[in-house]
C-alpha cells in the first residue's frame, strides 16, 4: 500500500529540530545506551511500524482512519518537546494518580503547541492529534499507542542483543523474562478490548517470554553481518527488518556510547 507523504503545514523543520534534540531512555537505569535514540528517529520508527500493519489492520477494520493515524504516529511526541522524555520505566512507578495529573499536566500544553506550531497537520486537527496521543481513545491512537511501546521494546532488545547489560530491566522486567516491554505489550488485548481481534489473528506481534540475561552475556555490539542473522525471536526480529527496510543499518550498527 502506497502514501503520500505526510505534509505538517510548514511547521516540519522547527518541530524536527527540537524532537531530534530529545533522546531516548534518560534514565538511572540506563546511563549507558551503545545506540542512543531521539524523540525524532522514534517517531520516525513508529510510523514504519504502523505501515508494515495496515494491511493487516484494514483487513480486520476496514473503517480505520489511515490519515489520521499515520499523522498521530508522526506527532505522538510532540507534547515533549515542552514537557521532554517521561520513560515507561518511570511511568510504571508512578501511582495511578500520579500518571492521571502528569496526562492532565500534558494536556495543558496542547494550546501552546498549536499556537507554536498550527491548527492543522496533514489535513488532521492538530489539537485532535495531540489529545488522542494521552486519551488513546479511539483504535488508531490505540494501535499507534501499541507501535509506539513496540519501538520501545525493539530499542531495549536491540541493546540486549548488543550485550548491554542496562537494558535487561526494561527489556523483560525484574524477572528478565517474562516483564517490562514484554509484559506492556501483552497488556494491550486487555486494556483495549477493541484491539483484540487483530491479536487473535497475528498473535506473532506479541512479544513471548524470553531469557535476556542470557542473550545479553552473549551479546556483542551489532555489525552489518551480525544484523543479517536471525535470532529466531519474531517481535525483535519484525523490529530489526522494518527499520533495515526502512532505514538502512547506520543506526542500529554504529555505537556511539560505551561502557
Amino acid at each position: 500500500m502506497n502514501f503520500k507523504p505526510i505534509i505538517l503545514n510548514g511547521f516540519e523543520e522547527g518541530r524536527e529540530q527540537k524532537l531530534e534534540k530529545i533522546k531516548r531512555y534518560i534514565e538511572d537505569i540506563t546511563p549507558v545506551m551503545f545506540y542512543r535514540t531521539n524523540d525524532l528517529l522514534h517517531s520516525q520508527r513508529v510510523r514504519w511500524h504502523l505501515e508494515e500493519a495496515l494491511n493487516k489492520i484494514l483487513n480486520i477494520y476496514p473503517n480505520f482512519n489511515v490519515n489520521f493515524a499515520r499523522t498521530l504516529a508522526k506527532v505522538h511526541d510532540d507534547l515533549e518537546i515542552l514537557t521532554d522524555d517521561i520513560t515507561l520505566y518511570a511511568k510504571e512507578r508512578m501511582t495511578s494518580k500520579e500518571r492521571e495529573e502528569l496526562v492532565e499536566k500534558e494536556k495543558q500544553f496542547v494550546p501552546d503547541l498549536t499556537k507554536t506550531y498550527s491548527e492543522i497537520a496533514n489535513n488532521e486537527s492538530y489539537e485532535k492529534l495531540l489529545l488522542a496521543s494521552k486519551n488513546k481513545d479511539s483504535l488508531e491512537s490505540q494501535f499507534v499507542s501499541f507501535f509506539d511501546k513496540f519501538d520501545g521494546a525493539g530499542e531495549a532488545w536491540h541493546e540486549v542483543w548488543a550485550g548491554n547489560e542496562f537494558f535487561i530491566l526494561p527489556a523483560g522486567g525484574k524477572d528478565a523474562i517474562n516483564g517490562g516491554y514484554i509484559r506492556r505489550l501483552n497488556k494491550f488485548p486487555i486494556e483495549y478490548p477493541n484491539m483484540q481481534e487483530f491479536f487473535k489473528k497475528f498473535p506473532e506481534y506479541l512479544p513471548q517470554p524470553i531469557n535476556l540475561i542470557k542473550i545479553a552475556m552473549n551479546g556483542k555490539p551489532h555489525t552489518a553481518k551480525s544484523l543479517e542473522k536471525n535470532t529466531n525471536y519474531v517481535p525483535y526480529e519484525r523490529w530489526k527488518r522494518n527499520i533495515i527496510k526502512n532505514e538502512g543499518i547506520d543506526f542500529l550498527t554504529t555505537q556511539i556510547e560505551f561502557y
